[in-house]
């Protein structure tokens, strides 16, 4: 086992069009999580202003990066 910080998940609002919110388990840990990680995007869907949290981020790769 090892630990997961948060690189296994990306939960993000595309820069571009922070309407479009993308996210991907990229791993097999998205079962696990899925009904957190649907409860955030139905949170992020309902309120613009909303984020995940920082670990999630899109722009930690740096072809996002602002």
């Amino acid at each position: 086992m090892r630990p997961d910080d948060g690189n296994e998940f990306i939960i993000a609002r595309l820069p571009d069009d922070p309407r479009i919110i993308v996210a991907s388990p990229c791993s097999g840990h998205g079962a696990k999580f899925a009904s957190a990680i649907g409860a955030m995007l139905a949170d992020m869907s309902l309120d613009p202003r909303a984020k995940a949290p920082e670990a999630f981020r899109l722009d930690r790769f740096s072809g996002f990066a602002n």
